[in-house]
């Protein structure tokens, strides 16, 4: 009985310092996300709608990325639009959501992106927008 009682004992922290673990994981994963969005200005370097070339709209477009989830949209030197954005560490995911007010070149980048490929410096993400694949590349300046 007494040995039942320590293994289940030992089972239980076990378990308990997996999902720590698990858990702490998950946090540093988020921090290092946030950092790597909000440590410099972005730019738009691809943006395609199936076949159709966006990318021209968002020359001049630069993109700070703040740790209280939303981002300046700023060109000419000036913030022209101030949208939101948020991660999903879980589905690989990162979500934009520009105000109906903001030019149709920023409300482009509104929805879920599923990220492709990454590093500190670029993005690559993708989404459907009715039925056509829209990709988007974003390099830190």
């Amino acid at each position: 009985m007494k040995q039942l009682l320590i293994l289940s004992f030992s089972l239980f922290l076990f378990v308990g310092c997996k999902k720590a673990i698990k858990r702490t994981q998950e946090q540093i994963a988020e921090t290092l996300i946030v950092k790597a969005m909000t440590d410099g200005r972005w730019t738009v370097t691809v943006y395609t709608d199936g076949t159709t070339d966006f990318k021209p709209e968002f020359d001049g477009y630069e993109f700070q990325f703040k740790t209280d989830r939303t981002v300046d949209a700023i060109k000419n030197m000036a913030t022209e639009s101030t949208g939101k954005w948020n991660e999903d560490r879980v589905n690989i995911t990162i979500s934009a959501d520009y105000p109906d007010a903001a030019t149709a070149t920023l409300q482009r980048l509104d929805g879920i992106w599923k990220m492709k490929d990454s590093n500190w410096t670029w993005v690559k993400a993708e989404q459907m927008i009715n039925g056509k694949l829209v990709k988007l590349e974003l390099t830190k300046k």
